[in-house]
């Protein structure tokens, strides 16, 4: 039973990219919910993504994101009714070619463009800007309530395409990544990985490389004086959405979660990354890390947090740039983390502001739908943590010698495993049902038609 089914807080939409696999698809939206639970508690923070739920994959851990859905006048009519504010914060630039990111056509892809349309409007928290900025955006941003971005150049373009507000310049989230996965609580991960044998034995150093999409072949000869520049013994490939690299490296799977790649960075001794958001998360944990970016595109954002020396852009730099940043140190980016819990601290306030302007009651029927939502997604949080419980036993017990091919204790562990997958797919058809039965209670004439009536409750009942 539900101790408390009248929910105390508003509802929030946190719009993302966590149907694709990349690092920052999963980050950026991991960091943000759990900075806007910190600062307004009681808060129900509901994310989604393109495809959401319908495009599952490994890298997100049984994360639930639901769909967006196309963006007709019925759904933004639907997402506006049953939030109370809306944020943004994808991986990939606003304005971009979502089609190919994600290999086919994107349903809602016109909401990282243009927006909710309505005003207020979903306000974009950390964001980047695609080279060329559409017209939507730019309309887009003048009607949000608040708006900022990761890089100066972001701000340099809307500014230049006519946007006339305020476009305030922050740092990556991923800079506050060590407070949803403390080092310390990583360490066992780890010792998992290295006992899988997906990072050398303990006591061994090692570079994290994270792999290019294209061109590694070109980068092994330069990694090899890195190693040797850094005194390391040995080196660890990151592939992040692309195949793995041949060779006598140790490598891990392109679709890992984001707690085990979070637990290579914050065990490494030096990375190199090839995109902001792994640099913003070595930056976080305090490691060593240079950037080669080719392409230009990614420096902008990582020269916020880190010097600009740190950015090479050709393979026969990375060994200078990693000279330069030895002889500087760890550290730099706390003015960038000041600026973003500053907009984050703002964020807050104006989701309060937006609560308190909607009246605060709600219908028992749907306040109930709200917790079980709720509960529903903190029992799927806690079977995570059951099937990270269950592979160290299992680690643990095969180092033991314990059970062999075809045993009693195996055919236990595939029967448990077996078991947690089938609660997986329950909790989330749970979820899904849960999400379907709210949206269409909040779609009914009644509720529309009683807002005022509930917004005058709301005030009395909080004298």
């Amino acid at each position: 039973m539900l101790a408390d089914p009248q929910p105390a807080g508003g509802t929030a939409a946190l719009w993302s990219s966590s149907d694709l696999p990349g690092l920052g698809d999963q980050l950026l939206v991991r960091v943000i919910e759990r900075e806007l639970r910190a600062r307004l508690g009681d808060w129900c923070v509901r994310p989604f993504a393109p495809h959401g739920w319908t495009r599952p994959q490994r890298a997100d851990a049984g994360f639930i994101a639901e769909p967006l859905g196309e963006r007709t006048p019925h759904r933004v009519r639907e997402l506006a009714e049953n939030h109370h504010l809306h944020l943004v914060a994808p991986s990939f630039p606003l304005g971009d070619d979502l089609a190919a990111r994600y290999g086919a056509d994107v349903p809602g892809a016109a909401f990282f463009t243009a927006g909710l349309g309505l005003r207020p409007d979903a306000a974009c928290v950390a964001v980047r800007v695609a080279e060329a900025v559409p017209a939507e955006l730019v309309a887009w941003a003048g009607r949000q309530p608040l708006l900022s971005v990761r890089d100066e150049e972001s701000a340099r373009r809307l500014r230049e395409a006519g946007v006339k507000g305020e476009v305030a310049v922050v740092g990556h989230p991923g800079l506050l990544l060590e407070r949803l996965l403390p080092a310390d609580s990583l360490k066992a991960r780890a010792n998992q990985l290295r006992q899988l044998g997906q990072l050398p034995a303990d006591g061994r150093s090692y570079l994290v490389v994270q792999v290019p999409a294209e061109g590694f072949e070109k980068l092994r000869p330069t990694i090899a004086k890195i190693v040797e520049l850094l005194a390391v013994q040995d080196v660890v490939l990151l592939p992040i959405g692309v195949p793995v690299p041949e060779g006598d490296w140790a490598a891990l799977p392109p679709d890992t979660v984001l707690e085990d790649r979070a637990a290579v960075l914050a065990d490494s001794a030096a990375v190199i990354a090839v995109d902001e958001h792994v640099a913003a998360a070595a930056q976080a944990y305090g490691r060593n890390w240079v950037l080669l970016d080719p392409t230009g595109r990614e420096g902008a954002a990582a020269e916020l947090f880190g010097a600009a020396e740190r950015v090479a852009q050709r393979p026969s730099q990375l060994a200078a740039a990693f000279r330069r940043a030895l002889k500087a140190g760890p550290g730099g980016h706390e003015e960038a983390v000041r600026a973003l819990d500053e907009h984050l601290d703002a964020v807050a306030k104006t989701a309060e502001a937006a609560f308190a302007a909607s009246g605060q009651g709600l219908p028992d029927r749907v306040a109930a739908l709200v917790a079980e939502n709720r509960a529903l997604r903190v029992a799927h949080h806690r079977l995570r943590e059951r099937v990270t419980a269950d592979r160290h036993a299992m680690v643990e017990l095969t180092l033991k010698g314990g059970p062999v091919e075809g045993g009693p204790e195996l055919e236990e562990e595939r029967r448990l495993h077996g078991e947690l997958a089938e609660r997986h797919r329950e909790l989330v058809e749970r979820l899904g049902a849960s999400e379907r039965e709210l949206d269409a209670m909040r779609r009914t004439k009644l509720f529309r038609y009683t807002r005022a009536l509930r917004f005058v409750y709301g005030k009395l009942r909080s004298r």
